[in-house]
């Protein structure tokens, strides 16, 4: 069978397409793509006229945490995928930090293979860099690595012990995976309740410095000149540290990083009214923080925009600001909180899809975030500017806390297509 997509945007940063075209899938793979209109469209089996909607690859979403297992009632395999989904994600990678910690192969083994049951957007997952994220005994990492696992990463914890964290560095230059960290010195975030400065003074809550992400970006670079090791910074949220990963690049180190739309769009003055669905980690941070976010987007300095997405319960955060646990939904405000970022002109389109799909799929080494032909279709159609709010009670997720409640919003998913199967379509 064959699909023909007509009178399309198409996007493609990586053949650098962002023009009016088609594209054609058959049999679940991108048989032709290009601009103008195809000149043998009577030999599809199906034609969609998209009357000038988006055609892009499907969002791939390196950074998000499951609750499956251990605590299913906030999100299971079968509502995370169904979120991406109806999210524009055919790609996501799950983080380590479930109940058990996945630090072993058999973990690894048992859940790829009930996601493939599920159907859907495509699971992926890293594996834990030490045995129960504990920061003290490596984990299985060739043995992850040979059962599939994409990259190593330390979830929400991170390691305080350098010769701990130079051992990962080394080992995973062995089988080629990017190490991704959570940077936070505990010693400096310990009882933080949010980021240090006038806002928390004013509030009474006790603040968490920007050196607490910086001090271990630094550190970590400086053990990845030790290394060579691929590197990545997890959700950057400080000027700070952003400066570091700049100074990186610039030495040609291989270490990259990502951020969080939440990072992008809000800063601390959010937690005035003690909304705990603003307590996050790392914190929401300053304006002048916020701002060098927008600028490391729009220059290249940060490759990446993942979701974070982190399932709490209500209960949890039913709690006085500093007890309540951090964490919100952001799978299904990724795609709208990216097109914001499109409409404000911080982003082009094409740069926006580069950051949330291209340079994922690149970064973790996983199919995605090209239109080139032969490639599996996993691309998404989409209206950019059709504006909404965001509203949790829509979520697919079981995870209905976001700090975007009601937020305006941009872009209409009209279909999602996965291996050239329609995973999500929009009706109405």
């Amino acid at each position: 069978m064959s699909l023909l997509l007509k009178n399309a945007h198409i996007i493609c940063p990586v053949q650098k397409i962002d023009d009016a075209g088609f594209l054609v899938i058959k049999d679940g793979h991108i048989a032709a793509v290009g601009t103008g209109a195809y000149s043998n469209e009577q030999s599809c089996d199906e034609v969609i006229d998209l009357k000038g909607a988006c055609v892009s690859p499907g969002l791939v979403d390196m950074r998000v945490q499951s609750a499956d297992p251990g605590a299913e009632h906030l999100e299971t395999v079968d509502s995370l995928l169904a979120a991406a989904a109806a999210s524009g994600v055919t790609s996501l990678i799950s983080l380590p930090d479930t109940n058990p910690v996945i630090d072993n192969a058999a973990m690894i083994d048992s859940l790829l293979l009930r996601s493939s049951r599920s159907g859907g957007p495509r699971l992926h997952l890293y594996g834990a860099l030490t045995k129960g994220q504990n920061g003290k005994e490596m984990a299985e990492l060739g043995m992850m690595a040979e059962a599939g696992a994409v990259g190593f990463a330390s979830g929400a914890h991170s390691i305080q012990d350098s010769l701990m964290m130079r051992r990962i560095l080394t080992y995973a230059t062995m089988f080629d995976k990017v190490v991704i960290h959570h940077c936070e010195d505990y010693q400096l975030s310990d009882k933080g309740e949010m980021n240090e400065g006038e806002t928390a003074t004013r509030l009474g809550l006790i603040g968490i410095p920007d050196a607490a992400e910086s001090i271990i970006v630094k550190r970590d670079i400086e053990l990845v000149r030790l290394t060579k090791a691929r590197y990545h910074v997890a959700h950057i949220s400080t000027a700070a540290a952003l400066d570091e990963v700049r100074r990186a690049k610039a030495e040609g180190l291989p270490v990259t990083c990502d951020t969080a739309p939440a990072y992008a769009l809000l800063n601390e003055l959010a937690v005035n009214g003690f909304n705990t669905a603003f307590r996050l980690n790392p914190p929401l941070r300053s304006e002048g923080d916020r701002l060098a976010i927008l600028r490391g987007l729009a220059d290249g300095t940060i490759d990446a925009l993942a979701s974070d997405h982190l399932p709490v319960s209500q209960d949890d955060k039913a709690q006085p600001f500093g007890f309540a646990a951090c964490g919100a939904s952001g799978i299904e405000t990724l795609f709208p909180m990216l097109l914001s970022l499109v409409e404000n002109e911080t982003l082009s389109l094409s740069r926006a899809i580069e950051l949330a799909s291209t340079a994922p799929a690149r970064i973790t080494g996983i199919s995605g975030g090209s239109l080139e032909t032969g490639l599996p279709a996993d691309i998404i159609c989409f209206q950019p500017r059709a504006a909404h709010r965001i509203e949790t009670q829509n979520f697919l997720s079981r995870s209905r806390i976001s700090p975007f409640q009601h937020h305006p919003a941009f872009g209409k998913l009209l279909y999602n297509f996965v291996g050239g199967d329609l995973v999500w379509r929009h009706d109405g």
